[in-house]
């Protein structure tokens, strides 16, 4: 059985470059040996919003049935891939919002057999890969240093346990040129079956 990447995508617009972006990395993913799970989370009307009170409690996330079924995928899947634009300086709010509800205690991290005063948890994502494949508006110099990008990567997919965790951008994307745009297109499905292919020789 091939591995399973899943693919989160997150872009309100099918007719948008971002779309075009998803479509070249799911078509590298399969030529590298891949099963892509493309999860369109506009399409599929993604429900973003985590509510917290005195009968729906954080702890107890991973017990929510309508989340059920996107932490199955994650469980079972080899590897994450996000593909998705930049907005003010981070995710989409949707794309937040699915990571809210889904990525919880007992699934991607735990501090269960961990001291009472550990900051760090055990991260249970250990052996998954994430790749993010996204465009921004922002200078070169910019989207290198992007504090967003910097926090996601600690706060989240590290202290979850993802590794290796990579990103691939193209930035300055509003004064690309349409040659730029399909070249950053080909380079993103390279890096996806590059991506394919090292974990078919890892299975």
């Amino acid at each position: 059985m091939n591995p399973t990447v899943l693919v989160v995508y997150c872009h309100p617009n099918p007719e948008s470059y971002t779309h075009a972006v998803l479509e070249a990395v799911r078509a590298g993913l399969a030529e590298g040996g891949c099963e892509a799970q493309v999860l369109d989370l506009y399409a599929e009307g993604f429900d973003p919003v985590l509510v917290v009170d005195e009968e729906r409690r954080r702890r107890d996330l991973d017990k929510v049935e309508y989340t059920r079924r996107y932490r199955e995928q994650i469980a079972a899947c080899d590897a994450m891939v996000f593909v998705h634009p930049v907005w003010w300086g981070g995710f989409p709010a949707m794309l937040k919002g699915y990571l809210d509800r889904t990525f919880v205690s007992g699934l991607t991290y735990s501090f269960q057999d961990r001291p009472k005063t550990a900051v760090f948890p055990r991260g249970l994502m250990r052996g998954k890969e994430a790749h993010f494949f996204y465009t921004l508006d922002s200078p070169a110099l910019v989207a290198l240093v992007d504090p967003g990008w910097f926090s996601n990567y600690f706060t989240v997919f590290r202290y979850c346990g993802f590794g290796p965790v990579r990103r691939h951008y193209l930035a300055r994307l509003k004064l690309t040129t349409l040659e730029e745009r399909q070249r950053w297109l080909a380079t993103a499905r390279e890096r996806a079956i590059s991506l394919a292919r090292r974990l078919v020789r890892e299975r």
